[in-house]
């Protein structure tokens, strides 16, 4: 998966910081059909934060219900090549982490995983699974199950 780097993490929480200040944004406001999109240095799209309701929880954090991230190639094609969804999601941008308690299902053309009590851990590239994992794997692995 590509990779995101803590700079774009933290200019989305700037982002959403600057709303809050200048759309008089307060604690506990909700935002319904939240998106935000990150792009790469070259302009394509690499990755997409949706949710059917984002609250605003300060300006390093934000509650998404129904969240939704879609990661793409980052190129003209701009074809989605992972997708992540969640029922319930809290994203610190200052610390570049993401967790929910309930399920995470993350949906390649390699593999499936969901797992619930999740925590994303953005500069080690890495989601941890606390309960109940189940990965289902599209292509062949070799020998290394024997």
């Amino acid at each position: 998966m590509l990779s995101v780097s803590k700079f774009r993490i933290a200019a989305a929480g700037s982002i959403i910081s600057a709303i809050a200040v200048y759309g008089q944004l307060r604690p506990d406001t909700a935002i319904e059909g939240f998106r935000l999109p990150l792009f790469d240095d070259s302009g394509y799209r690499i990755w997409q934060l949706r949710g059917d309701l984002a609250t605003y929880r300060s300006e390093t954090q934000i509650q998404i219900d129904g969240m939704k991230v879609s990661q793409f190639i980052g190129d003209d094609e701009n074809r989605e090549i992972a997708e992540l969804t969640s029922p319930e999601a809290v994203f610190h941008f200052d610390t570049t982490t993401a967790y929910g308690p309930g399920e995470l299902h993350v949906k390649t053309g390699a593999f499936e995983v969901t797992g619930y009590d999740w925590l994303w851990l953005g500069e080690q590239k890495q989601i941890n699974f606390n309960r109940d994992v189940k990965v289902t794997l599209y292509e062949q692995i070799g020998d290394i199950l024997k």
